[in-house]
């Protein structure tokens, strides 16, 4: 077992047995042989959470892997940020009307943003944006807006305005006043970036996890066992269910880490394009796909469109699957889900 060696930022923990449970996804991990490779957990504050790298260790140098994982995640972040005036999204919003030169990460992302757009028909909206201005980026204002204010920004909410020239290395917003916000979609493109970082250094079994979003892969010619991972119930500290994965993302939205209350309503930080309102139809949804981009995106596609809807989206989707807790608490899962509900 590998022991501290130095600070550079973040801090180094060794386990054998090890339990992640944070946020809205919990991970359970089994028993590590005593004679078998060990597994190093590295962690660092980034993108407003603890990102958490779980790398075994089977001989590679895991602390220059590690900070190739940090690293990547460091470069991308100011890319997405809201909270950052220098950053790709910020300069696209500022500059609504026109187009502006972004990064290959940027219309990445932007695609994707728009496929599920698409597919969700707008329940899954990135010029949510708009409403930042009364609900703050992530809803942290704590202030309920008039129904007035939010209907007046709700003209400036819609995907469709959306344009990605890709050939030319450009984006932007057909309206002055639109406003993007990402935060719902490029935490898993920044996961799956990490991730070949990781592997890039020779790593072959790894998990990565930030905030509601992880993201595990494992060298599948060593035969492995599945990861076992815990979904959090979203009203107790308990799990209500665990879902196996040989390799793939699993993401989480849900409406009990970034709320507040007033008058005994609980208002949280996905808010439904349709209606510029907290979504009221989930408290939670897990997304298993393989495309963690993919999956980051499509978990507050299906918490805004609720169990019917978001159901039947998961089950027309190929290696997507997914857990729905609705707004009284039922538990659904897909048909193709592995695991087990509680």
């Amino acid at each position: 077992m590998k022991e501290e060696t130095k600070k550079i930022g973040y801090a180094i923990t060794v386990a054998v047995v090890f339990t992640l449970l944070a946020a809205s996804i919990a991970i359970r991990y089994g028993l590590v042989a005593k004679t078998g490779p060990q597994n190093v957990t590295f962690k660092k504050m980034l993108m407003g959470t603890v990102v958490e790298l779980t790398l075994r260790d089977d001989g590679q140098d895991l602390d220059k892997a590690a900070q190739a994982g940090f690293a990547e995640i460091e470069r991308l972040e100011p890319v997405f940020s809201n909270y950052i005036k220098e950053s790709e999204t910020t300069r696209i919003s500022l500059n609504a009307g026109k187009l502006v030169n972004i990064s290959p990460d940027t219309i990445a992302v932007l695609k994707k943003a728009l496929m599920v757009a698409e597919v969700s028909k707008g329940a899954f909206d990135p010029t949510i944006g708009a409403l930042a201005k009364v609900w703050g980026p992530s809803g942290e204002k704590g202030v309920v807006p008039s129904e007035a204010e939010v209907k007046k920004l709700l003209l400036l909410v819609d995907w469709k305005k959306i344009i990605v020239d890709e050939t030319g290395g450009k984006a932007g917003l057909a309206e002055k006043g639109m406003s993007i916000n990402l935060g719902g979609v490029a935490k898993g493109y920044i996961a799956w970036k990490a991730a070949e970082a990781v592997k890039a250094d020779g790593i072959r079994r790894c998990i990565i996890k930030a905030g509601g979003d992880m993201y595990v892969f494992q060298d599948m010619a060593d035969n492995p066992k599945p990861f076992i991972i815990g979904i959090q119930h979203p009203r107790s500290k308990a799990l209500l269910g665990e879902v196996y994965v040989d390799s793939g993302a699993i993401s989480t939205s849900g409406d009990y880490e970034r709320f507040f209350e007033k008058a005994g309503v609980r208002y949280h930080h996905i808010l439904d394009p349709k209606t510029g309102f907290p979504a009221r139809k989930s408290m939670s949804v897990t997304i298993v796909s393989k495309d963690p981009t993919l999956g980051d995106a499509l978990s507050t596609a299906v918490f805004v469109m609720g169990p019917v809807d978001g159901m039947a989206l998961i089950e027309r989707l190929d290696n997507v699957e997914g857990v729905i807790v609705d707004a009284n608490g039922k538990v659904t899962a897909s048909s193709g889900f592995k695991g087990k509900i509680f």
